[in-house]
C-alpha cells in the first residue's frame, strides 16, 4: 500500500517484514532505505550500489564496527556516497571515545561535524517536554551531553550488569515475569521481560516506543508473546492504564510504592546477580548513564537521577515488587513491607 508523506507529498511503501522503504524522489526516481543490524556483518557486504549510510546512536558502536560499513561505500558505485552517525557525545559508552578521537579531537579532512541539540527539533510540542526534563537534571555531566551537546563521561553508574547470550529454551528457569513502565510522546513505553532462577535474573526487552496509546502497547506485549497470566508490574501512578491492559487481558499488578520505595528498589536489586540479554539496547544504554544524584560538592546521593530510566524503572518494578510479593500477597524473600 502506497502513503503519502505529508510534507513533500512523496509516496512511499514500508514493508516491515523485509525492514525497507521504498519512495519516488522530486526527481521520479524510485529510491531504497534498507533497515538492518551490524549482529552479521557478512549481511552488510553483500549490500551493493548503496549510496549513503545512516548509523543511529553511533556510540555504541565499535570503530572496527565502522570501518566495516565505511568499506561498504568503497567499491565502485554511485558518485554520492556517505556515513553519517548521530549520538550523544558520551564518552563512556561503547564508541564514545574512538569517536571523540577520530572526528572530534583531530580536525578530519574527509569528514564534517554538526552539532545540535534540543532546540533544534522542529518539532516544538516534543522539543518544550523534553527541554522541561533536561533542565531539571540536577548531575551536570549529563546535563552536558543531553542538554547542550558536549562530551563528558558519567561516573556513579549504579548497576555492574554484563550482557549474555539467552540461555536457552531448556534452561531450567524458576519463572518468567515482566516489569513495565507507561510513557507517550517523549518517553517511551516499556515492558522487560525477567527470567529468574533462585536469586539469579536475566532481562530482556520486550517494548520500548514512543507514541503509544495503551492499545497500541497492548498489542505489542501480544506480539511480544506476553502471556496472559504472567504477572506484569507497572507503576501504580497510572490506574486507569493498568485497568484498560487488564481488560485486554493481561495480568497486570500495581507496582506499589512507598516512602523512599525508589533507594529500597535499588537495594534490593543490586542485591542480586542480574544479566541484560544481548539485543536488549535500550536497557544496554540506559544502565550506563543510571547514576546517582550528587551534592554540590560531587559526592554521591542515594537518589538516581531521574533521566532516561524507562526500562530501569520497569525492572525495579518487576524484581522488586514480584521477589516481596507472594500469590497471597505475602514477603517471598523479605519480611520487609511492599511497596
Amino acid at each position: 500500500m502506497m502513503r503519502l508523506l505529508s510534507e513533500n507529498n512523496i509516496a512511499y511503501k514500508h514493508n516491515k517484514t523485509e525492514g525497507n522503504i521504498s519512495f519516488y524522489g522530486p526527481d521520479g526516481k524510485l529510491n531504497e532505505m534498507l533497515f538492518d543490524g551490524l549482529d552479521e556483518p557478512e549481511k552488510i557486504k553483500s549490500i551493493k550500489g548503496l549510496t549513503g549510510v545512516w548509523i543511529e546512536e553511533a556510540t555504541e558502536f565499535r570503530e572496527s564496527e565502522f570501518v566495516e560499513v565505511d568499506l561498504c561505500l568503497r567499491e565502485p558505485g554511485p558518485s554520492y556516497q556517505q556515513v553519517m552517525a548521530s549520538f550523544n557525545p558520551d564518552e563512556t559508552a561503547t564508541g564514545g571515545m574512538w569517536l571523540k578521537r577520530r572526528f572530534f579531537d583531530h580536525i578530519d579532512p574527509q569528514a564534517h561535524v554538526h552539532k545540535s541539540t534540543v532546540l533544534d527539533n522542529p518539532i516544538a510540542s516534543i522539543r518544550a517536554d523534553y527541554l522541561k526534563q533536561l533542565n531539571l537534571l540536577s548531575d551536570e555531566t549529563l546535563k552536558k551531553i543531553y542538554r547542550y551537546g558536549m562530551w563528558a563521561a558519567p561516573k556513579g553508574q549504579i548497576y555492574d550488569w554484563d550482557v549474555v547470550s539467552y540461555p536457552g529454551d531448556d534452561y531450567p528457569f524458576d519463572e518468567i515475569f515482566y516489569g513495565g513502565d507507561f510513557g507517550y510522546s517523549v518517553n517511551p513505553a516499556t515492558v522487560v521481560r525477567i527470567y529468574r532462577r533462585g536469586d539469579e535474573f536475566w532481562l530482556e526487552e520486550v517494548v520500548y516506543q514512543t507514541g503509544l496509546i495503551n492499545q497500541d502497547l497492548g498489542h505489542l506485549m501480544r506480539a511480544g508473546l506476553v502471556a496472559d497470566d504472567a504477572p506484569v508490574y507497572f507503576d501504580a501512578a497510572e490506574p486507569k492504564s493498568i485497568e484498560e491492559l487488564s481488560r485486554m487481558g493481561f495480568n497486570v499488578k500495581p507496582a506499589e510504592k512507598g516512602p523512599d520505595s525508589v533507594i529500597a528498589g535499588i537495594d534490593f536489586v543490586k542485591s542480586k546477580t542480574v544479566h541484560i540479554l544481548a539485543g536488549s539496547e535500550n536497557i544496554i544504554k540506559e544502565v550506563a548513564r543510571y547514576c546517582r544524584q550528587k551534592d554540590k560538592d560531587g559526592n554521591e546521593l542515594p537518589k538516581p537521577v531521574k533521566f532516561d530510566d524507562h526500562a530501569m524503572d520497569a525492572i525495579r518494578y518487576g524484581i522488586a515488587t514480584h521477589c516481596k510479593r507472594g500469590p497471597a500477597g505475602f514477603a517471598i524473600f523479605s519480611q520487609e513491607a511492599v511497596y
